[in-house]
C-alpha cells in the first residue's frame, strides 16, 4: 500500500470516528456529514495502483457496513436493508467472479495490508456477520479477514470481539 493510500485510509477512519461521536450525541446530521466526507475522500483520491483501487473499494464497503448498522440502530430497517444490498454489490465487484466460488475463502487479502485498525476490525467483524446471515459463500473469507485484523490490532491479548 502506498503512503498516499495509508493517509487516505487514516482520513476515512477519522470520518468513521466522527460518525460514531455524532451518533453517540444523537447528531444524525453530523453522522450523515461524516459518511458523506468518506465518499468525498474516496472520490478525490488519485488511485493509480490496482491494490490501492481495491483497498478504496474495500473501505467504501466497510463504510456501507457502518451505514447499515447506524440505520438499523436508528430503526430504519428498510434503509438498512438497502445499505446491506449496497455492501453485497460492492463485495461482488471487489471479488469479481471469485465471489461465487467456494474457493473465495482462500482469496488473497494482501491488498488489505495496512488497513488494520480498531475501527476496521470492528467493521470487518460486522461484515462477516452480515455475510453469514445472508448465507454468502464469501463468509469464511471475511471471517478470516476479521481474525487477521483483530490479531494485528490486539495481538494475543484478548479474544476477538465485534462491538
Amino acid at each position: 500500500m502506498t503512503p498516499d493510500m495509508q493517509r487516505c485510509a487514516t482520513e476515512i477512519r477519522n470520518c468513521w470516528k466522527e460518525c460514531d461521536a455524532a451518533l453517540r450525541n444523537g447528531d444524525t446530521d453530523g453522522a450523515n456529514d461524516a459518511f458523506g466526507r468518506v465518499f468525498e475522500v474516496v472520490d478525490t483520491y488519485p488511485a493509480v495502483l490496482d491494490e490501492d483501487v481495491r483497498a478504496l473499494r474495500f473501505l467504501c464497503t466497510l463504510t456501507w457496513v457502518k451505514v447499515a448498522a447506524a440505520l438499523e440502530i436508528a430503526g430504519q430497517h428498510e434503509s438498512a436493508g438497502e445499505a446491506r444490498h449496497q455492501v453485497f454489490t460492492l463485495l461482488d465487484e471487489l471479488l469479481g467472479p471469485e465471489a461465487s466460488t467456494v474457493a473465495a475463502s482462500w482469496t488473497s487479502l494482501e491488498f488489505l495490508k495496512g488497513l488494520e485498525s480498531e475501527e476496521s476490525a470492528d467493521l470487518v467483524g460486522r461484515l462477516y456477520l452480515l455475510c453469514s446471515k445472508a448465507g454468502r459463500r464469501d463468509t469464511i473469507l471475511w471471517g478470516r479477514c476479521f481474525m487477521e485484523f483483530d490479531q494485528k490490532v490486539h495481538g494475543d491479548s484478548a479474544p476477538p470481539m465485534v462491538n
